[in-house]
């Protein structure tokens, strides 16, 4: 009797042991987060510079791709949903608008970009009809350089 008691006792000890042991490792393996900036501090300074270059307009920073443009395919088949999970990340810097009206999409260049991603993602706004301007982000233009910029390229 008291080696029957004993081996339970045992045994639910193991099982608790094991069960600390998993939850422990779930707790772990638990994905924290952080909060962000919507911009870097350079991109801050170069906002300034777009609402000085565009005070009539609004300016949208970190624009999900698909806010602008959806894939020219016949909605959920393979071929739209391939083209879809491709351009499902993409982001623009900025977009500039009146009147809801998009204007401009605005890139600020760094050692961050990928110049062969950004190219094909230049491509398929330019494919939808938007302009695309990019700054380097060493070169600071000024708020009538940027306008410039914008209305010639229209």
């Amino acid at each position: 009797m008291i080696i029957e008691n004993m081996s339970w006792t045992w045994l639910a000890g193991i099982v608790l042991l094991a069960l600390a042991l998993i939850i422990a490792l779930i707790w772990a393996r638990r994905v924290r987060y952080h909060r962000m900036s919507i911009m870097t501090a350079n991109e801050r300074e170069f906002y300034q510079r777009l609402l000085k270059a565009f005070p009539d307009c609004e300016i949208w920073p970190q624009v999900p791709i698909l806010a602008l443009l959806r894939p020219d395919a016949k909605e959920g088949s393979r071929t739209f949903w391939v083209a879809f999970k491709q351009i499902s990340n993409m982001r623009v810097d900025w977009v500039v608008a009146r009147d809801m009206e998009v204007i401009a999409v605005i890139e600020l260049d760094d050692r961050s970009h990928d110049a062969k991603r950004d190219a094909r993602r230049d491509q398929i706004l330019k494919s939808c009809g938007y302009r695309v301007l990019r700054f380097q982000s060493n070169k600071r233009p000024e708020p009538e350089q940027i306008y410039e910029a914008v209305f010639a390229a229209r």
